[in-house]
């Protein structure tokens, strides 16, 4: 309930409720973007890189798009806390998560790490890398909003 509120009714005004419609957002959002995303990468990490986080090396590893993905996570709080201090729109800051876990869903399916562990191994690892830091800040930033 409360990451339904968070993310769809304006803070100070009037909502439309219903359990479908709570239902339908959690699934969409939690279960089908965020659950599958953290799935995914932690599958592939248990399986490929020794179930941990693998270590790169950030001067020689990462791409322009790989440096593009970390820097849109690294500001995130830049990004979302206005909208709770400065405009009390709790939806806004949600909004900005969700784009966030958007932006990590798309950078996986281009990168295709499944593809790189038979290709590129070391690419593989520096993705899942990627992957994992956005992960971080985005599970740091949900939990005031996230049910528990």
């Amino acid at each position: 309930t409360r990451f339904f509120l968070m993310t769809e009714v304006a803070f100070g005004n009037d909502g439309d409720f219903s359990d479908k419609a709570m239902v339908m957002k959690v699934n969409t959002n939690l279960a089908n973007e965020l659950g599958n995303l953290c799935q995914r990468v932690m599958t592939m990490i248990f399986k490929n890189c020794d179930k941990a986080v693998p270590k790169v090396d950030p001067d020689v590893d990462f791409t322009e798009q790989d440096k593009a993905l970390l820097a849109s996570a690294e500001g995130l709080f830049q990004r979302a806390a206005p909208a709770i201090v400065e405009d009390q729109a709790i939806q806004k800051y949600a909004c900005e998560l969700i784009e966030m876990v958007w932006e990590a869903n798309k950078y996986i399916d281009e990168m295709a790490p499944w593809v790189l562990r038979k290709e590129n191994p070391a690419r593989m690892a520096v993705v899942l890398y990627v992957l994992m830091e956005v992960l971080r800040y985005v599970a740091i930033l949900y939990q005031p909003i996230i049910p528990t």
